[in-house]
């Protein structure tokens, strides 16, 4: 996503009258999906709001996150697509949130769904000393795609179920007795007030959003190709850590920023998953997900390592090669900068119980195979086929694989 300001000329849309274009399918559309008759672009309060929205956005974008929104649009609209929500809901975070993750509201709410914590509980999120779970993004809004859900199905009607996730089911049910009817137009009537001020404009900020998506000539000026992309991929992959691992060790197993990572794990609190868990999600970039399953190793192997008497101008890629373990991990274990050339020190390294007999013969127990060989002596399966080529990938109880030089 791309922001700048930009001198767009806005057409006063009174030219056809009061409102929008009566004709204009794609906005009849958004309509069609919200459940809202197309009598509301007449609405003059609609129009003013899409004025409004219209001039935010020329200056600052759709979002002034750019960061944000070039991951988490994707993944919401990915989400969404495999929901019954209709896709125009994503526009339903950018008026909660900005697509911030770590935004809070004067009342509490959090998160880009702006859960109250106890809306949250009930949705099965959970808030403790060491997660915020409103804060994750992929829980989060599947648990909003569920509440929403929920919400149409008492209400009937995709904007109503709008409404009630603003303002409260309780509200929006004393509204329409109130007014002894379920239309938009009276319910958001400001001279009639059955809902509160902010719920009125809430639904029509999203409306807005959504009718400015539609115009690809305002899109195209804003270079914001999001919105026009026909693939729904998840750029965020979900990968399962034990209890207690730490963000900062997966940032440096994956060499990329810390920042980057924590932006994805909004819901970390104190920036580790929880000790209660034995296993529980994080969210690494999806170009990481091969690199990750190569090189992470759970902190349970760090019980097992050897103390390595370096000698002096051997570097961290001779090490890493020596023992087969990956560069990044003696770093994070010794605190040691990529840019150390001359080590000349003992170095701890993190390897698998089976090193340390310093054995060249692996004799096989049932059930094994070349694979599970490998993995037990943390070396690839092509270096063990180069050990023992004549050896098939199918062992039997009792043969010897060479494992050493």
């Amino acid at each position: 996503m791309k922001h700048f300001v930009l001198s767009v000329l806005i057409i006063p849309l009174s030219l056809f009258g009061s409102g929008f274009d009566p004709n204009d399918q794609k906005k009849l559309e958004v309509l069609r999906h919200f459940d809202i008759p197309s009598s509301y672009l007449h609405d003059p309060y609609l129009h003013d709001t899409y004025d409004q929205k219209k001039r935010e956005c020329t200056l600052q974008g759709f979002t002034d996150i750019s960061e944000e929104g070039d991951v988490f649009i994707p993944m919401l609209s990915s989400l969404i697509a495999q929901s019954d929500l209709p896709s125009e809901f994503l526009f339903v975070v950018l008026v909660e949130s900005q697509l911030n993750g770590n935004a809070t509201s004067s009342r509490g709410a959090a998160g880009l769904w702006q859960f109250m914590e106890r809306t949250g509980k009930l949705q099965g999120l959970h808030v403790n000393k060491f997660v915020d779970e409103r804060r994750d993004h992929i829980k989060s809004t599947r648990a909003a795609i569920a509440y929403l859900s929920t919400l149409k199905k008492q209400f009937g009607k995709w904007y109503l179920a709008l409404i009630a996730y603003n303002c409260g089911e309780g509200r929006l049910t004393r509204a329409i007795a109130k007014a002894g009817t379920t239309d938009i137009q009276v319910l958001t009537d400001p001279k009639r007030a059955y809902i509160p001020p902010e719920s009125r404009n809430y639904i029509r900020k999203v409306v807005a959003l959504a009718f400015l998506a539609t115009d690809d000539v305002f899109v195209s000026k804003m270079q914001y190709d999001t919105f026009s992309e026909t693939t729904k991929e998840n750029p965020i992959a979900t990968v399962y850590l034990p209890e207690g691992e730490n963000i900062d060790r997966i940032a440096a197993v994956l060499e990329m920023p810390k920042k980057s990572l924590i932006r994805l794990n909004t819901h970390l609190k104190k920036g580790i998953t929880p000790p209660n868990e034995q296993s529980y999600p994080v969210y690494i970039p999806q170009s990481k997900l091969d690199e990750f399953r190569q090189k992470y190793r759970p902190k349970t192997l760090k019980g097992y390592f050897v103390m390595d008497r370096t000698k002096s101008g051997e570097s961290l890629d001779q090490l890493s090669k020596r023992y087969n373990v990956p560069k990044t991990t003696i770093m994070m274990e010794n605190m040691i900068g990529d840019d150390e050339r001359n080590l000349n020190r003992r170095v701890k390294i993190p390897i698998n119980k089976p090193f340390l007999t310093n054995s060249r013969l692996h004799t096989v127990k049932s059930g094994e195979t070349l694979a599970s060989v490998a993995k037990l002596y943390n070396i690839t399966l092509e270096q063990l086929k180069n050990k023992n080529p004549f050896m098939s990938n199918s062992l039997h109880e009792g043969e010897e694989v060479k494992v050493g030089d």
